[in-house]
């Protein structure tokens, strides 16, 4: 368990946050890793305190469990919960798009290309980690275009969740075929197709859900065997 020292954040906090988010995304703390806060501290050039308000912070985000007798740890997978969340997420993007799309206008439509450059340009030198984000990136134009504020925190609130599992269950969706369909929806907004952008979204919004659903059944199938 290794994690590169920072430099001076804007504020501490959030840079080690920012640092721990990526190393557990990425998989570097894998799933069920024990978190010591001095370990972490030390490995990062920092004291401890710093250091136990990211963790607290992070496990607001789901991404690491402290116990009642305070041991932390990072949330392991749990695919009936990921299931659960997928279903809903699709549901809220949805919403998002539904709003978002047809007020996309001159500084979306900027945004979204530059997201989609980071996307394809990460794509080609097979940084999956930066892919996934660029295209939650992309996601996210839609839904703060739709002007809603809750509908923007409550959408985002699981995101590194999401982001961790395609980075470690299902790598294979991070594609040329994504980026594509990312470029179809990027065309049909900036031709006034709010409506095609829309159903673009709509033809794959339930492809998360389905992979856990495969990868849960898989694993029970292998455990019956056994």
């Amino acid at each position: 368990m290794n994690v590169a020292p920072i430099g001076m954040p804007a504020t501490l906090r959030e840079a080690v946050v920012a640092q721990l988010r990526l190393a557990i995304v990425a998989g570097d703390l894998a799933p069920g890793t024990l978190l010591k806060d001095a370990e972490l501290a030390k490995q990062l050039g920092l004291s401890a305190t710093p250091v136990r308000e990211a963790l607290v912070q992070l496990a607001g985000e789901g991404l690491v469990q402290i116990e009642p007798n305070r041991l932390k740890r990072v949330t392991p997978i749990d695919l009936d919960a990921m299931i659960e969340l997928f279903e809903v997420q699709s549901r809220l993007w949805g919403l998002g798009y539904a709003w978002g799309a047809p007020r996309v206008g001159a500084i979306e439509l900027a945004h979204l290309r530059a997201i989609y450059a980071e996307h394809a340009a990460a794509i080609a030198r097979g940084d999956n980690t930066a892919a996934i984000g660029a295209a939650h990136a992309f996601h996210r134009v839609f839904m703060e275009a739709s002007g809603n504020r809750e509908l923007v925190r409550v959408s985002l609130d699981r995101l590194a969740l999401i982001q961790r599992f395609v980075r470690l269950c299902a790598p294979w969706l991070i594609s040329p075929q994504g980026l594509e369909q990312h470029r179809e929806m990027l065309d049909a907004v900036a031709g006034g197709e709010a409506q095609k952008a829309i159903a673009l979204y709509e033809a794959t919004s339930a492809v998360l859900a389905n992979v856990a659903r495969e990868l849960r059944d898989q694993a029970l199938l292998e455990q019956n065997q056994t």
